[in-house]
């Protein structure tokens, strides 16, 4: 069901949420709007009601957010993948300006961060006409390209 399935999407974050208090009392969340912010929104009442500020962003502005001072709050990024194993245009943004040639290593260094992917299997199922061969890992690739590069960046 719905429910079940959110509930399952919030495990993780909240985790992180529980974790980082420990460390921070704030945390940037990025989304990329629609489904993302809807999420993002829960993931900041999950946080206030643990005593972590939240900072909402949208996902185009996290270049603004690399290398300045909020960079030392951890960070949560909702990366959505939609059809064709491709990130929505917010987090496509800021999959372009990850992959810059002239970021270094060290670019996000002590940057503390999780991704969180959503996708979703039906829009494989309606363009493979099955589903039994996919999982979700199949529906976050957009979530494995920005983690995979926010990892070499830091």
């Amino acid at each position: 069901s719905e429910d079940t399935a959110r509930g399952v999407w919030m495990a993780l974050p909240h985790e992180a949420l529980l974790a980082s208090r420990r460390e921070s009392t704030h945390l940037n969340v990025f989304h990329g709007g629609g489904f993302s912010e809807a999420i993002a929104l829960r993931v900041r009442d999950a946080a206030c009601e643990n005593g972590v500020e939240v900072t909402m962003h949208n996902l185009v502005d996290f270049e603004a957010f690399s290398g300045g001072p909020a960079q030392s709050s951890p960070a949560l990024l909702l990366i959505t993948t939609v059809e064709d194993e491709q990130p929505c245009p917010a987090s496509a943004a800021c999959l372009r300006f990850l992959r810059r040639k002239s970021h270094g290593p060290k670019t996000l260094d002590g940057l503390q961060f999780a991704v969180l992917g959503l996708g979703d299997s039906n829009l494989l199922a309606v363009a493979w006409r099955r589903v039994d061969c996919f999982g979700a890992r199949d529906c976050n690739q957009a979530a494995e390209k920005v983690d995979s590069w926010l990892k070499h960046l830091g």
